[in-house]
This record gives C-alpha cells, sequence and structure tokens, in this order.
C-alpha cells in the first residue's frame, strides 16, 4: 500500500536491515495485456488475491470471487480487513466483500490493536474497529500504535499520544519510535537514546542511531559501527560490527567486515565468515556459500546443503526454492516435496501455495495436490475475457465470474 510518512522509517529501516531482510521479493508485472490475468498472491483469511483486466478482487478457495476485481491495488487481508484503492484514494474491505469505510482515505494502514492510522487532507488520525475516525487527523505526521502510545509530530517535533489521542509525552524530539519493552528511541540534536513512558530519559543520548528493543537487546550505531546494548544501556557488544539485525528466539544476524554470522543474546558470536545469512524466526537459516543457497540451524549445521539459485522462508513447514529458473518447495529436511518445475511460486500461506506454470495458476497444499487452478482461456479478448476455474469455464464481467453459456 502507500506508505506513510514516518518519521524518516525508511532511512532507519535500510540503516538496520537493509540486507539482512528478505532473500528475494515477489514482484507483480505491470506490463500486462488488458485480459491478462495474475493469481500468483498467498491466501490470508481465506482469500486471495487476483488482478484481471488491470483490477484486484479476491477468490475464496472454492475459485468463487468474493471481492469484485474493482480496485487499482489491494493488500493481502490482515484480521478480516483489506486496504484497496481506487484512483488515489484509499479504504478498508471486510472479508464478505462490503466496504468498511468510504474511499476517503490519501493513506492507510492495518489494525494494531483497535486502531488504524490515516491520512486525510493531508493530516492523519487514526480509526476505531468500526471505521469511526476515533482520533481526529490533526498530525503532521503519525505512526501506527504501538501497545498504549504511538509518535506523532508538531511543529516538526515528535510527541507521543495515548490510544484515545491524548497527549502523553509532548512534541520535543527531532525523530522518535515506538515504545517497546518500556523504551522508545528517540533523536534529540542529533543524537539518540531511549526514555520511558513517562518521558524520562533512561539510557542517555550518546548514539548515531537507536533501534527498538526486541527481546531485552537494541542495536545502536556510532561512527559508522554497530553495537549491541540491553535495556539498561549497558554494552554486549564493542562497535565491532557493520550492522547487527534485531534479536529473534535469542539470536541476531551480523554482518562485520562484509561478511555475515550469528551472535547470541550474550553477544558471542556462534557462527561468522559466511557470504550471506538471512534472519529467521523459526531458528533455521538461509546462507549462501559459492553463490547457491542452503539451509543451517544457529550451531551451523547445514540441515539443506547450498544448491539452490534462490530460496524463501520456511512457512508452515515449507521452503520456496528455486533452481535453473524453476521454483517448487523442500521441506526442513531439505527433501522435495513440490517438483521444481513452476514458472513462478508463492509461499504457502492457509495451507496453500500458488504456483504458475505455462499461463496456468495452480494452488497447491503440502502433498502437491491441486486444490484450484485458474487460467485464461485462449479465446479471451479484451470484451470477453474468459477463465477456467478447475473444470468450469467462467466469463469475467463486471468484476466477477458467471458460468460461461456454450
Amino acid at each position: 500500500m502507500k506508505p506513510l510518512k514516518k518519521l524518516n522509517l525508511v532511512i532507519i529501516t535500510l540503516l538496520l536491515v537493509g540486507i539482512i531482510s528478505n532473500v528475494n521479493a515477489t514482484s507483480v508485472d505491470n506490463n500486462q495485456t488488458p485480459y491478462e490475468l495474475s493469481a500468483g498472491y498467498v491466501f490470508k483469511d481465506g482469500l486471495s488475491k487476483i488482478k484481471i483486466n488491470g483490477k484486484f478482487g479476491f477468490l475464496d478457495k472454492t475459485g468463487n470471487v468474493v471481492v469484485p476485481c474493482d480496485y487499482d491495488q489491494a493488500s493481502d487481508f490482515n484480521n478480516g480487513l483489506t486496504i484497496v484503492r481506487k484512483g488515489k484514494m484509499y479504504g478498508f474491505v471486510a472479508t464478505s466483500g462490503k466496504p468498511v469505510t468510504p474511499l476517503n482515505y490519501q493513506a492507510l494502514e492495518h489494525f494494531n490493536g483497535d486502531r488504524a492510522l490515516f491520512k486525510k487532507d493531508g493530516k492523519y488520525g487514526y480509526l476505531d474497529l468500526s471505521g469511526k475516525e476515533i482520533i481526529p487527523n490533526k498530525f503532521e505526521s503519525a505512526l501506527t500504535f504501538e501497545g498504549d502510545y504511538a509518535v506523532f509530530t508538531e511543529n516538526m517535533l515528535a510527541g507521543y499520544i495515548d490510544r484515545n489521542g491524548n497527549t502523553v509525552i509532548e512534541p520535543q524530539f527531532n525523530f522518535a519510535l515506538n515504545f517497546t519493552e518500556g523504551l522508545a528511541p528517540v533523536m534529540k540534536n542529533g543524537k539518540w537514546g531511549y526514555i520511558n513512558t513517562t518521558g524520562k530519559t533512561e539510557i542517555d543520548y550518546n548514539f548515531d542511531f537507536a533501534s527498538n528493543l526486541n527481546e531485552g537487546r537494541a542495536t545502536v550505531r556510532k561512527d559508522g559501527k554497530a553495537a549491541v546494548i540491553n535495556s539498561k544501556g549497558t554494552f554486549i557488544t564493542k562497535y565491532d560490527f557493520d550492522n547487527v539485525s534485531e534479536f529473534i528466539n535469542g539470536n541476531a544476524v551480523f554482518i562485520q567486515d562484509g561478511a555475515f554470522g550469528i551472535m547470541t543474546r550474550k553477544g558471542n558470536i556462534s557462527l561468522s565468515g559466511f557470504n550471506r545469512i538471512v534472519q529467521s524466526d523459526n531458528g533455521i537459516y538461509a546462507f549462501k556459500r559459492n553463490n547457491l543457497w542452503g539451509f543451517m540451524d544457529e550451531k551451523g549445521e547445514e540441515l539443506v546443503i547450498p544448491v539452490f539459485n534462490k530460496v524463501g522462508d520456511f512457512k508452515e513447514g515449507l521452503a520456496k526454492v528455486q533452481s535453473n529458473g524453476k521454483y517448487g518447495f523442500i521441506n526442513e529436511m531439505g527433501k522435495i516435496v513440490i517438483p521444481i518445475i513452476y514458472d513462478s511460486a508463492n509461499s504457502f500461506s492457509d495451507g496453500m501455495a500458488s504456483v504458475q506454470m505455462n499461463g496456468e495458476y495452480h494452488f497447491l497444499n503440502a502433498q502437491a495436490e491441486k486444490q484450484l487452478t485458474v487460467a485464461v482461456d485462449k479465446s479471451s479478448n479484451p470484451e470477453k475475457i474468459v477463465v477456467h476455474v478447475n473444470e468450469n469455464r467462467m466469463v469475467f464481467s463486471k468484476g466477477k465470474f458467471e458460468l460461461a453459456r456454450n
């Protein structure tokens, strides 16, 4: 979706996690013919995006178009809602296909708890779960709520509000991030430190940049180098690293002198010297050697030897892999579960994965069985788009499928 103005978070994200994030990203070709179909998306909340004739809608697992293909853009569903766009305006739509809000917003983000950030008339505010503008759009800029508080700006200075929109910490910071684990990184006079929820300084302003706490650890930067501190501001490591990711399940990925490694919460280096390692939330790390990808655990034991050109994260026990330009899936032992024969693939979600071969999209289960197939009929033209949904020959009309009449 259209990114909101997030207090230089783009720069912060690039500094902190930049090249430690995804192995690869799935992109959608925007240069499509007027009757081309794209269904290479994931199921969330039982629905998956579909794009026909340049417009987005959503299919259910039986191939029924629940949300008509009527939108210029749409996010995946999250907690029963998708963010959709027509022209330049955004709104929420439910899994039933019914609008929750009008398309009134210049930008919109998904709910975090019971609040969603929106932008209207150049200002930022928050919706409640019913779609009501519970906190008026009065802020120059703002962040999504994290816990009980959110960042807002006034006169180019950042402060904090509670979920009722009351100011709890007056605007006084050049930049600020949300609270995690009771502390928030903030910047004053070009230096970063940490405050508590009353606004009191807990860790002095000694850093060129400071990240949010996660698992009691944060990455700080000074003079182009990164170190790790705890919630008291005590250094766990020296400024010895090019970068350090957040800690997940007790481990973080670091870069040192251009090489990747893994460290523990105590700052001990368990692995180092790798061409590339990708952060993991399940203890299985993708790594690169001799320009090929494999998987290992946090101790460096190879679970899958590096033989793939590209890999994705393990989702629902299976990971997308690419070899010689074709895609398939392996399990955590490296066994090929879904043959590496497809032109493109997306990760597993809601028990299925979308793969594409010769212009046909197939949704497979973990046993490689086809659950749903969607493809454009060769007889289609811009005036009459014919789509095969499983064994049914359908005509695309008014954003939905109708059974074709022979």
